[in-house]
């Protein structure tokens, strides 16, 4: 049976907390290159910083205006961050984009389905017209390395993003943490199930937790690579004296 982050965790989990249960793990600490796709303002940086310390390359896309300047304002204090002020697609060019009245954090490529049952207070204020790239041509643009680590939070539009990565930027990942959902709150947007087929049999879903405690069909999952399924639950000695 694949150990399970929520099952080891104490109390029910939500949201980030999913995430902080790989504190101290041996293969949080290998971690060196992260792609963050969909950052908005990249409000977890300092969380990720503490779980990741050894991470020396942050590569990060956003295509809105406004959390385009906190990202290069942090990119600014930070010599390890890259940022790319575009949506992440299966091809470089260009593509609608529904910009949403919560300070635009549900924008997505997709439009909104259920979403409007489940958050009702959040709407599509507009839509612009937002540059699209491919992660493969950005990296050999920019002579990045490529990522072990995914962080995806695309609003409905993960399983569109994990397709167009399958293959030469897929296949180096050992980590993903990204937004799902167990039914389609975008329009086009695939159900959790749906991420698990299209990952498998290479990754292994290691824990979900739902984004608010009311809204248990959208939150957050884990996948790793099955070889470093047991890397994921071994803490360092460090680690777990501080526990």
């Amino acid at each position: 049976m694949t150990p399970s982050l929520t099952a080891s965790a104490r109390t029910p989990l939500l949201d980030l907390d999913l995430i902080r249960q790989l504190r101290g793990s041996r293969l949080a600490s290998q971690m060196r290159v992260l792609c963050v796709i969909g950052a908005h303002r990249f409000d977890e940086a300092e969380l990720i910083d503490r779980l990741f310390p050894g991470l020396t390359h942050i590569l990060i896309f956003e295509p809105l205006p406004g959390p385009l300047q906190v990202l290069r304002d942090r990119a600014k204090a930070d010599p390890r961050i890259e940022v790319v002020a575009a949506a992440v697609s299966d091809r470089d060019g260009t593509a609608r984009f529904h910009v949403t009245s919560n300070d635009g954090e549900s924008s997505s490529l997709l439009e909104l389905g259920s979403h409007r049952e489940h958050f009702p207070h959040v709407q599509v204020a507009q839509t612009i017209e937002v540059p699209t790239r491919r992660v493969d041509s950005v990296l050999r643009e920019k002579g990045f390395p490529a990522p072990d680590m995914l962080l995806i939070d695309v609003q409905g539009a993960e399983y569109q993003v994990l397709e167009g990565l399958k293959g030469e930027v897929l296949d180096g990942v050992r980590m993903i943490y990204t937004e799902v959902s167990k039914e389609p709150l975008y329009q086009g947007g695939r159900p959790l199930v749906d991420v698990e087929a299209l990952l498998q049999p290479r990754f292994v879903n290691i824990g979900y937790a739902p984004l608010l405690p009311h809204v248990p069909i959208h939150g957050n999952a884990v996948f790793v690579a099955r070889a470093d399924v047991l890397a994921a639950f071994a803490l360092s000695v460090r680690e777990r004296l501080r526990r």
